[in-house]
Formats: C-alpha cells, sequence, structure tokens
C-alpha cells in the first residue's frame, strides 16, 4: 500500500524555519529558558518577525506544539487507516511509511517531549492534553466501528496507549543502555510498532473478529 508522503516543510521560508528552531531550543534548554531574541538569532530572523508570526512567545510554542501534535495525527487521526477496514500487515506497512517519513527530525521530537513533560509547567500539561486528545479520538472512533470488545475499560484505554509511547520517549536513554542503541533506530521502531499494535489489537477486539480477521488474512 503506497500513502501519499508527507510534504517536506521549505526551510527557506521564514515561519518554518523559526519553528524548527524554536522546537529545538526548547528541546535542549527549556522554555523558560529561551528567549525570542534566542530564537530569531537561531533562525537568522528578525525577532519583529517572529511577532509578526506568532505575536508572542507564547503564541510561538503554540505553534511549536501544534506541529509536534500534527506528526501524531497522521497515524491516529481520522485521516489515518482504520483498524477494522485493513489487514494488520498492512497497517504495519503504512506505520513503517510514517516512520521513515519522520526518522530524521524524530530526535528532536522525543527531546522535545521529554522536556515539556519532565518540566511539569503549564507547556508539559498542554503537550500531554494535546496527545491524549489524539488518543482518546482514535478509541472512540475504534468503539464507533464495534471494534472494542464490551469489557474493554474505555476510560483507561487511552491512557494505556499514551503510556506505551510516553515509556519509549522518555526513557530512550535508558532503553539505549540496555539495547546498545536507540529505540528509535529504525528496525528497531518498527519492531516496536509491531509488538505495540499487535498488543492493542489482540487486546481490544472482538475474539469473533479477531478470527474472522486472522482466517481471511490466512485465506489471502
Amino acid at each position: 500500500m503506497t500513502e501519499a508522503a508527507t510534504p517536506i516543510p521549505d526551510r527557506s521560508n521564514g515561519r518554518e524555519r523559526i519553528l524548527d528552531e524554536a522546537m529545538q531550543l526548547f528541546a535542549e534548554h527549556g522554555f523558560d529558558s529561551v528567549t525570542v531574541r534566542d530564537i530569531a538569532a537561531k533562525a537568522d530572523v528578525s525577532v519583529g518577525l517572529i511577532n509578526h508570526h506568532f505575536g508572542s512567545k507564547e503564541g510561538l510554542r503554540e505553534a511549536v506544539d501544534a506541529k509536534f501534535i500534527r506528526q501524531f495525527e497522521e497515524v491516529l487521526d481520522s485521516a489515518a487507516p482504520s483498524m477494522g477496514q485493513m489487514r494488520m500487515e498492512d497497517f504495519f506497512a503504512w506505520v513503517d511509511d510514517w516512520i521513515a517519513r519522520h526518522q530524521s527530525t524524530w530526535p528532536v521530537t522525543v527531546q522535545y517531549f521529554r522536556r515539556a513533560l519532565l518540566e511539569e509547567s503549564e507547556w508539559g500539561a498542554s503537550v500531554f492534553e494535546k496527545f491524549f486528545s489524539i488518543a482518546r479520538a482514535s478509541i472512540d472512533r475504534m468503539d464507533a466501528q464495534g471494534l472494542l470488545r464490551p469489557d474493554v475499560d474505555r476510560l483507561w484505554l487511552p491512557f494505556l496507549m499514551v503510556y506505551l509511547e510516553l515509556g519509549t520517549s522518555l526513557l530512550d536513554p535508558y532503553v539505549t543502555k540496555i539495547l546498545g542503541r536507540s529505540g528509535f533506530e529504525a528496525d528497531l521502531w518498527k519492531r516496536r510498532h509491531r509488538a505495540y499494535l499487535s498488543l492493542i489489537y489482540r487486546g481490544v477486539l472482538p475474539p469473533k473478529d479477531r478470527a474472522r480477521k486472522s482466517s481471511a488474512q490466512e485465506a489471502n
């Protein structure tokens, strides 16, 4: 299955360059420690251009958060393939494509996520709430499609999905010590997503649906 690739942001565009450099600086130093002048210097733009595009440092942070969240929305929002409409192997292939598109920028994404959450500030709370909302919406869609068993806990399932994603992001330095390399290297990342999706798929889908889908896959 082939999905349209996500357009590569135009780094010559001042707004995109500001977002990229702001994300990098926030990830490295935290929101409070970075000034608008720091970002302007790193992006090679004027402070006035930042204010023109974003209004304030807080407005810039909100735009960076939105850029961060869009990467996850590609996988979990309504534009993503439905687990109820395709074979698991096809879904795996779709996620592999997503990983390939984001591989080069992911170290900064993970660092940004880790910094925001560990600061326990309004910034972290905002990022977590946005991330949780994506997982919640994904679960609601599965539920509407009849893809959740009646006994599945609808309250905690989205939190469990978030925990699985956050664990890798927050603990990757320790995962690296155990495995000898980052869990976000392409082969390990793909393998983790297979394990993660299989766990969710087999853990929440009604047994009769799992059996029907397995039989269909074997027949094909």
